[in-house]
């Protein structure tokens, strides 16, 4: 599994983690109909023994890794409404 988390999605992580008083967040993916699969993030209160921890706070169950495989996350602070991004997800393998 190659899934890279840059600095500030790892600093957003973090805190969004410590603030809500959980253990981190969980990239997942899942069927969205015609448009095939989405991905999203859920925090984590508990590890699950399927989870792979990518980074510190940063979490994801096995079937994302497949999906995400190469995939970059990153957190964008540009324009109104900052968000985590997804780069290079669903990717020809």
């Amino acid at each position: 599994m190659n899934i890279t988390v840059t600095e500030a999605a790892m600093a957003k992580a973090e805190t969004m983690s410590v603030e809500a008083g959980m253990i981190g967040i969980r990239a997942y993916v899942y069927g969205s109909g015609c448009s095939g699969m989405s991905h999203s993030l859920t925090f984590v209160d508990a590890v699950e023994e399927r989870d792979t921890e990518v980074v510190p706070y940063f979490y994801i169950d096995p079937i994302a890794a497949q999906f995400m495989d190469g995939a970059t996350v990153d957190y964008d602070t540009a324009g109104l409404s900052p968000t985590f991004v997804f780069k290079d997800v669903f990717k020809e393998q």
